[in-house]
């Protein structure tokens, strides 16, 4: 192997590399919504009916960002707020965007306590919800 040919392997592996993590990154967005949705089904079938109180979690099964006719899936934005602020989430653009510029959204959330039945709330932009296991 002569000099002159190094550049040219070193940019034709930095290309197969950034067309590797391209794919992989497209797929990730999809793999981590079903990480999500198996780990949450896990944690509700390991954890649930174990009574209210102390000991109870909320699990997040449905949230969207958004109006009637352009939305987002807000799951994971709303179940890392309801660990990071006990429950508590507020309606806004750091959710998941903004699905519909200029018009007001709402936050639609369907959530559980163990096994419970699934409780439903609703919150306008800008406003804050607070999600309880206590009744």
């Amino acid at each position: 192997m002569t000099l002159n040919n190094r550049p040219l392997l070193r940019i034709a592996a930095i290309l197969a590399l950034s067309a590797a993590t391209t794919s992989a990154f497209a797929q990730s967005a999809e793999y981590r919504r079903g990480y999500d949705d198996g780990y949450a089904a896990g944690l509700r079938e390991a954890g649930g009916g174990r009574g209210e109180g102390r000991g109870s979690r909320i699990f997040v099964e449905d949230a969207e960002y958004g109006t009637h006719f352009a939305s987002c899936d807000a799951r994971r934005a709303v179940r890392y707020q309801v660990e990071r602020n006990r429950g508590t989430v507020r309606a806004d653009n750091q959710l998941c965007g903004d699905p519909a510029r200029g018009e007001p959204k709402r936050l639609r959330i369907v959530y559980r306590c163990g096994d419970s039945e699934a409780v439903r709330v609703v919150a306008r932009e800008n406003e804050s919800v607070r999600l309880s296991c206590r009744r």
